[in-house]
């Protein structure tokens, strides 16, 4: 974060360690570095961690974020077969119900 500070600039960005930048500069409110990690998250997004990012947009209260995500998984159903989405189900209900609601009223 401190390199970000003083340089502006991000290098050899990871999954975990944007998730961690960018809980950062929410804390932080560091608004250019959490759009960059926001950029990188949303662009490295896949079936595999859909579920796990939109559990850590809605911590963040991060709504783009967060629609994007649900965005992502409506398009991509098989998310619906996953063991990730049935720990989603037992973890945050609310989420699930959310998603389940905004499918249903497409």
């Amino acid at each position: 974060m401190l390199l970000y500070i003083y340089t502006a600039k991000l290098q050899d960005l990871q999954w975990d360690s944007a998730c961690n930048l960018y809980a950062a500069a929410d804390k932080y409110q560091i608004l250019g570095l959490k759009s960059e990690c926001f950029s990188f998250l949303k662009d490295n997004l896949t079936q595999d961690n859909a579920c796990n990012l939109l559990i850590f947009a809605d911590k963040h209260l991060d709504e783009n974020l967060k629609s994007i995500i649900q965005d992502y998984i409506l398009n991509h159903k098989n998310i619906f077969h996953s063991n990730e989405w049935k720990h989603l189900m037992k973890t945050n209900v609310q989420l699930a119900v959310e998603l389940l609601y905004r499918k249903c009223t497409e």
